[in-house]
């Protein structure tokens, strides 16, 4: 779907054993984007990252980046009802399926996140990725 980046991070709510399983050590999750980018006609694969905390995640940031955090607990509105502009990449985060926790909240709006929901179903983390991409793409105008 053109995405640029994939961070995977670790999270407090987060599964543990995620962040150790055989995909990273394989490299199961290369052959994984190898098939995807092929489906897709792109020979473009997005940067991968993952075992970071989501601290450093943010820290590595482009500054004129538009963030979004997905959140069905404090978010005040729909993804859908945000701007968003071409000239400036979108970094949205989702969260574990349980939520952010609090502390991660506060790190996620000090670090200059907007909270957004997408309706009141608890999605699951690949469903969501699917339709926040796609709501923001719509809104861009590329598709």
């Amino acid at each position: 779907m053109g995405v640029a980046a994939l961070h995977f991070v670790t999270t407090e709510k987060g599964e543990a054993n995620y962040a150790k399983s055989t995909l990273w050590s394989s490299g199961e999750w290369r052959q994984l984007l190898l098939t995807g980018a092929a489906q897709a006609f792109d020979t473009r694969l997005p940067e991968v990252r993952h075992g970071r905390t989501l601290a450093d995640a943010i820290a590595a940031l482009r500054a004129d980046s538009r963030r979004i955090a997905l959140d069905n607990y404090e978010a005040p509105g729909a993804l859908g009802r945000l701007e968003f502009s071409a000239d400036r990449p979108v970094v949205v985060a989702i969260g574990p399926e349980r939520g952010w926790s609090s502390s991660e909240r506060d790190r996620l709006r000090a670090g200059r996140f907007d909270l957004a929901h997408l309706g009141a179903r608890v999605l699951r983390v690949e469903t969501a990725a699917i339709a926040a991409l796609s709501i923001i793409r719509a809104k861009l105008h590329l598709m």
